[in-house]
């Protein structure tokens, strides 16, 4: 009994809250000396309490790992698996994808909702990252609230993608960018909109980003894609001449040196899947005639383009691309035809 009663006095001796309020402030240092005086006299849930701490601040991968193991071996089932999540990321930002899995395991229904949507996060990335989109859509389906929601529901999309599911994907990341709240979904919106050859969205969606978020990494992204679609969607402005008839002004422009016999073709998007370019082509094809779709690889990729025309020059595929974009609402790309 009075080794118990010590221990537990010699736990409360250790002011875990004055200990936090040092991490918090990242005197990490401090924190680890106070913890390392006292440690050696607790047991029981307080010298788990103490591990955690300890780990949470150690610089070396090792230690904090063997720490997070001495926990889960403790017993205690609600600061065993608050560990085995701790473990589980170190073994994530190792590249240790099985570990993961394997520390993690069956997730409890009855802890922390904190620490079981965390859980089931990490369990996602490394079941994607092993190749098994099939289960990681079903961790990441389980993420419904906390600090992880949006990012399970940016990873859910990033699924959507990979499997030619471009429409779903954009309804995620519009859920998600419509509170403007995440410049990454912004950005992530922006690229299916240019996937959909939606270019004037992507516009759009790009701009917003830069306005609201002009600090974030995302910006300069945002902000070359801008450049390149400007380059590209820019419609050409009708000028009055003196005779009363229009004269057009070309501004779309490829840094590329045509030859006597290049050829030209109109793009007006790309997609993974091919189902989603002749569904997307058949929607053009009432408008536009000689509709195409093209297979080509690019970056170890399949992509099927969606094309039309073969132009002995820029000038008239530049011209055809602003007569569609009047008559569809779509822009296009004038590509030298390969």
């Amino acid at each position: 009994m009075v080794v118990v009663g010590s221990a537990i006095l010699q736990g409360a001796s250790l002011n875990f809250r004055a200990v936090r309020k040092e991490i918090n402030r990242k005197e990490y240092d401090n924190a680890r000396n106070t913890i390392e005086k006292n440690i050696d006299g607790l047991s029981g849930k307080h010298l788990d309490q103490a591990r955690m701490m300890l780990a949470s601040v150690e610089t070396k991968t090792e230690r904090a790992v063997r720490l997070y193991r001495e926990i889960i071996s403790s017993g205690r089932k609600r600061e065993a698996f608050k560990a085995r999540v701790e473990l589980a990321k170190i073994y994530y930002s190792l590249g240790s994808y099985r570990e993961v899995l394997e520390t993690l395991g069956r997730i409890p229904g009855d802890s922390r909702s904190e620490e079981r949507m965390e859980a089931h996060y990490f369990k996602g990335l490394a079941s994607k990252q092993l190749g098994d989109s099939e289960k990681a859509e079903i961790e990441f389906g389980l993420v419904d609230r906390g600090e992880y929601l949006y990012w399970g529901y940016m990873a859910l999309a990033e699924i959507d993608i990979q499997y030619g599911r471009v429409g779903a994907a954009v309804e995620r990341y519009e859920t998600i960018a419509g509170s403007h709240s995440n410049p990454v979904a912004g950005f992530k919106l922006g690229e299916c909109y240019e996937i959909l050859g939606e270019q004037e969205k992507a516009i759009n969606v790009y701009g917003n980003l830069t306005r609201l978020f002009p600090e974030s990494l995302e910006a300069p992204q945002a902000r070359e894609k801008l450049r390149v679609l400007d380059r590209i969607t820019s419609r050409k402005k009708p000028i009055a001449s003196k005779g009363g008839e229009r004269e057009e002004t070309a501004v779309s422009r490829i840094d590329d040196a045509p030859t006597s016999d290049q050829l030209y073709t109109l793009q007006f998007g790309a997609f993974s899947v091919r189902e989603n370019a002749d569904i997307f082509a058949d929607k053009l094809r009432k408008t536009i005639e000689g509709l195409r779709v093209e297979v080509s690889e690019s970056r170890g990729r399949i992509w099927y383009r969606v094309r039309t025309g073969r132009y002995p020059n820029r000038e008239k595929a530049e011209a055809d691309a602003l007569r569609f974009m009047e008559q569809t609402g779509y822009s296009s790309k004038v590509l030298p035809l390969e």
